[in-house]
């Protein structure tokens, strides 16, 4: 039997490992990552965030705005409603592991990091009592699962992610980056409501202006949030001078001139920019990955928020 490489392919026993790494990061209504780059930090994810608990006699230090004043007429004390944070919500990840994320020249292909960060956003949302749902957009067809708080649901997912991480190649054959990430989700996309949250994981070669438009006009009933895993080599050709470079068969020795280095940065920082830019004046989040550090220490810094 063929044992794949873990830079490579993802492997499920890895992916189950993750769930005891992320218990303590949570996506409550009131809370407000820390490390993304756009407009979370000044406000909350969408929907009403509170379910009605009990009524009670008023105690000192209670915010009196929450004193009913029917009850307490009725009472002839003061009485408050008590609220606690809505967590049964449904969250999706929608995680690309197309032919564009199937590239790395450090650690990991984005594709592996991509399943990493998906698995544990899973096991996250799961531990914090959300109901938990996503597709998986690779090469085949994709399955879309629907959200239910169940570890059923999370094990169906990351059988769904490890098989199309592993039926990704290098063939020619396999040209589905230059379709769109996002079109054919959006009738199922357009359906959600307020209390939804969608996290979308990709990279810059997934997401086209047409993508950032929908996205665009998709945050604006639905709660959204976008994760982009970058390569270090994408973001500075200057470190392919002098690489090899294989597809597991064939080798090749780059060897990569100063204009085709600035050429390509260019391009690259070009788009990062432009997205962006399309994305800084709503309030999408966007997180930034790398290929190199340990995926549950870069999702801390993103979601080591607060609340209020």
């Amino acid at each position: 039997m063929t044992t794949l490489d873990p830079r490579i392919y993802c492997q499920l026993p890895e992916l189950l490992a993750l769930q005891h790494k992320t218990r303590h990061l949570s996506l409550k209504p009131s809370y407000r990552p820390a490390g993304m780059l756009a407009g979370q930090h000044a406000s909350k994810i969408r929907g009403s965030g509170l379910n009605f608990e009990e009524l009670r006699q008023y105690q000192q230090g209670d915010n009196v705005r929450l004193i009913d004043s029917r009850a307490s007429a009725r009472l002839g004390k003061p009485y408050v409603r008590v609220y606690s944070e809505e967590t049964d919500r449904p969250v999706y990840l929608v995680v690309d592991q197309r032919s564009s994320m199937f590239f790395g020249s450090v650690k990991k292909t984005k594709s592996v990091v991509a399943a990493e960060l998906a698995a544990s956003l899973a096991w996250m949302i799961l531990a914090n009592g959300d109901r938990f749902g996503g597709i998986v957009v690779g090469a085949q067809q994709s399955e879309h699962i629907s959200a239910r708080r169940s570890q059923q649901q999370v094990l169906h997912f990351l059988s769904n992610l490890v098989a199309a991480n592993q039926g990704l190649t290098v063939e020619p054959a396999q040209a589905d980056s230059s379709e769109s990430l996002l079109a054919p989700l959006l009738p199922w996309l357009s359906s959600l409501n307020n209390q939804a949250v969608v996290m979308l994981i990709t990279d810059i070669d997934g997401l086209d202006q047409q993508d950032i438009s929908q996205l665009e006009w998709l945050h604006q009933q639905t709660n959204v949030a976008l994760f982009i895993v970058a390569d270090a080599l994408e973001q500075n050709l200057s470190q392919a001078q002098g690489l090899t470079i294989s597809q597991g068969k064939q080798q090749v020795n780059l060897a990569i001139d100063a204009q085709s280095q600035a050429s390509f940065n260019q391009q690259f920082q070009a788009k990062f920019k432009q997205i962006q830019h399309a994305l800084g004046q709503s309030v999408l989040p966007i997180g930034l990955l790398d290929c190199e550090q340990d995926i549950v220490t870069q999702l801390n810094l993103l979601l080591g928020g607060q609340y209020g």
